[in-house]
């Protein structure tokens, strides 16, 4: 009799034991399936931003200004700080940029047309990404002016 109520006990315990790993392995699996979703997700943000690059280097791929830092002269892929002087709007990364950009310190709101050296206004400019560059930008008069500018 002894021996068949052991024998109980260690079935339930069984299962038991058989239940609780089936959790846990449950668990673990779910765990790693959305680790491997979370990875993929990142991945397809890594992959959106060097498409996003890429058009940005093509041939007459005007940059949205609003994302450039017109006192570091950078392409920052992210919306920049708007500051508005005499109705035209500039735009900054961060509160030292905005201040020069109001007082306009050292002509920031002004850049050099690569192809004919005229004084430009960075508000009113053609902006694209120097050759060769991942940040870096050119200012331009106009889009024709950059057309003639990559056919040298």
């Amino acid at each position: 009799m002894q021996a068949l109520i052991y024998k109980l006990i260690f079935m339930k315990f069984k299962k038991y034991l058989l239940g609780t790993t089936v959790l846990i392995l449950s668990i673990i699996l779910s765990s790693c399936t959305t680790n491997q979703t979370k990875k993929q997700n990142s991945n397809k943000a890594t992959t959106i931003q060097k498409e996003k690059a890429i058009t940005a280097n093509k041939k007459g791929a005007k940059l949205k200004s609003s994302e450039v830092c017109y006192v570091n002269n950078a392409f920052m892929r992210t919306e920049q700080i708007p500051v508005i002087v005499d109705g035209k709007t500039y735009y900054g990364c961060c509160q030292g940029c905005v201040s020069k950009l109001k007082n306009n310190l050292n002509g920031v709101r002004f850049g050099v047309d690569p192809l004919t050296g005229e004084k430009v206004d960075k508000a009113t400019a053609y902006i694209v990404l120097k050759p060769n560059s991942k940040s870096d930008v050119l200012y331009f008069a106009s889009e024709k002016n950059y057309n003639e500018f990559i056919k040298l």
